[in-house]
């Protein structure tokens, strides 16, 4: 479900056809939902820009909504847009991620219940040895299908045509591209085979690698700064409750 958090911040780029922010419309509804799904897994799902850098506030709004299973990832776009993140914003955004991670790991230690996607973290056997290597799975082990019956690697590869992989209305797929992603694991990405959060990255999204690398093989620097903060935090918060 997504929701960026505090209604100023959600509204402002999360509106609806006639042009108004859609908080008040949705908030309940995913009260509603998380509710009646009991004990099944839920994820609620902000995006942060340069316009929160202070998301922690926002993701603390949503615990206090009542979600107590939260993501919020950094937005990747045009650089030349106003909200966009840069290379720029990078300590700023790990800054705040220290900050969050203090806050969970003090809900986590009154007793509460509060899970954030990017600081759960198994040290002791974690994915299998494929996701390991390949984390990014588009165009392998699944695809993105448009209406109108296209077929391609994922939502991001989306209207790129030297990416289309098919059509549902012919039945065709291009098994070449899909063994063409299969290769696109940790050693096969220079920067990444030398990392050393490579077997918890795994490489990163490759679709940003793409679109903002130049290609599939290069990091997407800032994705890459930040994943490998998130990480940090999560060994942290896992060190620090085993004590």
């Amino acid at each position: 479900m997504s929701l960026d958090g505090r209604k100023e911040i959600n509204d402002k780029l999360r509106v609806t056809p006639n042009g108004k922010g859609c908080y008040d419309t949705i908030v309940p509804k995913y009260q509603k939902l998380v509710k009646e799904r009991g004990t099944k897994n839920y994820y609620v799902r902000g995006t942060f820009t340069r316009e929160n850098f202070d998301f922690t506030a926002d993701l603390m709004h949503l615990y206090e909504l009542g979600f107590h299973e939260l993501s919020i990832e950094p937005v990747v776009s045009d650089s030349n847009l106003s909200f966009a993140l840069t290379e720029k914003d990078i300590e700023k955004a790990k800054a705040e991620y220290e900050t969050l991670a203090l806050k969970i790991l003090s809900l986590k230690k009154a007793g509460e219940s509060i899970n954030f996607f990017h600081f759960m973290i198994d040290l002791d056997q974690g994915p299998c040895a494929i996701k390991r290597l390949r984390g990014c799975s588009c165009g392998n082990e699944y695809v993105a299908v448009t209406p109108n019956g296209d077929i391609y690697p994922c939502h991001q590869f989306v209207g790129m045509d030297d990416f289309k992989m098919g059509s549902l209305h012919d039945g065709s797929l291009n098994s070449e591209m899909k063994q063409f992603f299969s290769t696109a694991n940790i050693f096969n990405k220079k920067e990444c085979g030398r990392c050393w959060a490579r077997f918890y990255c795994s490489g990163g999204c490759n679709a940003n690698s793409h679109q903002y690398a130049g290609d599939m093989f290069s990091p997407h620097v800032l994705s890459c700064e930040l994943e490998k903060k998130r990480i940090e935090c999560a060994v942290m918060i896992k060190a620090d409750l085993a004590n």
